[in-house]
């Protein structure tokens, strides 16, 4: 504990009561922010942040090209391509969803 006088140790005690606490931003809306900048290079946990289960953060980035940096050993994906991997994979009845193929189906026709 600092030594000084006790109205000296009070100030001191009652200016760090009265800052205000740091505000800490969620990890989902830093990943939201992030999605803003086009370079901005976005990791497995950002999109577990943005909503994303497992399968479908795997499935993101065996789309995209994977950014790779010497000496670290997460994965990245720029955010331009996943906001354009969402945009063109967005189905609003403009045209057909495609349906995945059935293997020994009927064919009719």
């Amino acid at each position: 504990m600092p030594r000084g006088a006790p109205e000296q140790l009070e100030l001191e005690l009652n200016r760090r009561k009265s800052r205000p606490p740091a505000k800490r931003m969620s990890a989902s809306a830093n990943a939201e922010r992030l999605l803003e900048l086009p370079d901005a290079l976005l990791t497995r946990s950002h999109l577990r942040a943005l909503g994303l289960e497992r399968r479908a953060v795997d499935a993101v980035f065996r789309a995209l090209p994977v950014v790779a940096l010497p000496g670290y050993s997460r994965p990245l994906i720029r955010a331009r391509d996943y906001v354009e991997l969402v945009a063109a994979n967005t189905y609003r009845g403009d045209r057909v969803r495609p349906m995945p193929s059935t293997a020994g189906a009927a064919r009719i026709g």
